[in-house]
Formats: C-alpha cells, structure tokens, sequence
C-alpha cells in the first residue's frame, strides 16, 4: 500500500486526494521505501528542510491519523533536483591547483 504524504508548512501532512504542494513523500510499504519527489525549481533551502524531515521519518516514523507509524527503518530514495547546487559550489577550490 502507498501513501502520499505532502509537504507544507516545514512538515509533512497526510493527504487524502490530489495534493497541493509540489513537494511529496510516497511511503510504499510494499518496498519499504520512502520516496521523496522534489520537482525542478524549488529553493534549496525548501529540498533540504525536506529532505532533513523525511530522514526524521526513516528514523523514527511518520504518526498517521489512523493510528500505526509508517516508514520507520524505510530506504529514503530522492527523485528530483529542486534547486541543486550551482557547479561553481559543487566542486573543491583545492581541485583547481
């Protein structure tokens, strides 16, 4: 079974429909894998709130309304760029000597 999860307001929200944010977390309980899709275009400061709240929810779960913690000890697995580093910070100023 998989669940959206959305993320809005520096956390993430189940969703019962279509959701309304760009920034989603699929838990599939199939898998037991967490993916967390960061569309193109999103701050970088937003992906890794993102990507920081859903290493939470590997660790210790996600608090559904339903009652049970899903995606406790899941593989979180990253689709996406959001809004990547640009190349002059992606590489060592020590590689260019």
């Amino acid at each position: 079974m998989k669940k959206t999860l959305e993320y809005r307001n520096s956390q993430f929200h189940e969703v019962s429909g279509t959701p309304q944010t760009s920034i989603t977390l699929t838990v599939d309980e199939a898998q037991k894998r967490l993916i967390l899709t960061v569309p193109t275009g999103t701050s970088m400061i937003e992906r890794r709130a993102a990507e920081r709240n859903a290493r939470g929810i590997e660790k210790v779960g996600f608090q559904t309304s339903a009652g049970p913690r899903i995606g406790r000890g899941f593989e979180l697995v990253i689709e996406g760029h959001g809004g990547g580093l640009p190349d002059r910070l992606k590489h060592s100023p020590r590689e260019v000597y």
